[in-house]
């Protein structure tokens, strides 16, 4: 098979990290469920600490509120780049295999759009030719790289789906995908690309803990439809 050996490093490298990031939210998971166990006491102990230290239930009460009011973080702009693992599915299986894809998304999260996260997408995704398919051909290499640029919607199911430790995500994203397929041929020093432009609509489901994400989605972009996992981390911008 005709690919590039560092290429492979790379995306092995972005498996191993996925799967770290499995393993920490595993972690996490597990530490929440004995923490909620160990820590949490019932609402009548909590109430009588509270007498016991101030002597005043109205007055407590009204400090609780006042600073719960404090505390409410209304919306925000964050960055999130991501990285993960792109599987050709369809027809575009037949003469790619799997790739690596990294992106940044910027998403606005308010109250008022709630359960509603707006975003706009960038991903740079790269898939090298079927080993069967470069050698039957008598290419030298076949890479198809595609950029896709769009907007998405994030719909939070923490309504419907109840958790302590994580929130689930459904995502749609509507994008403009330009596609470069670059050809290299044997017995020659020219290299030729073939450009082509598609719409690509894609449909995902994952979850969050803390600032990190995880998720999978199906991206319908005929013929370079594609089946992706990502790790994603959220970086606050602006709080408002």
């Amino acid at each position: 098979m005709n690919i590039n050996l560092s290429y492979i490093l790379k995306l092995k490298q972005a498996i191993i990290l996925l799967l770290m990031l499995f393993g920490i939210l595993f972690y996490s998971e597990k530490s929440m469920g004995q923490m909620s166990n160990n820590s949490i006491f019932s609402g009548d102990e909590f109430k009588l600490k509270l007498r016991n230290h101030s002597g005043s239930k109205d007055t407590i009460e009204s400090k609780l509120k006042k600073s719960n009011v404090q505390k409410v973080k209304i919306g925000g702009l964050f960055l999130s780049p991501s990285i993960g693992v792109a599987f050709p599915a369809g027809e575009f299986r037949d003469y790619s295999v799997a790739g690596l894809i990294l992106g940044v998304k910027a998403e606005i999260a308010y109250i008022k759009f709630y359960p509603f996260v707006f975003g706009f997408v960038y991903e740079y995704q790269t898939n090298p030719g079927n080993g069967e398919y470069i050698t039957t051909n008598s290419f030298t290499n076949f890479d198809t790289k595609i950029t896709y640029i769009g907007g998405s919607i994030d719909i939070v199911l923490n309504k419907f789906v109840k958790s302590n430790f994580t929130t689930p995500i459904f995502s749609f994203e509507l994008k403009y995908a330009t596609v470069v397929n670059e050809v290299g041929y044997e017995n020659s020093s020219l290299n030729y690309s073939i450009d082509k432009s598609v719409v690509a609509l894609s449909f995902g489901l994952g979850f969050t803990l803390y600032i990190f994400d995880l998720s999978g989605k199906y991206t319908f972009a005929n013929p370079y439809s594609t089946l992706t996992f990502q790790g994603k981390i959220h970086f606050p911008v602006i709080k408002f």
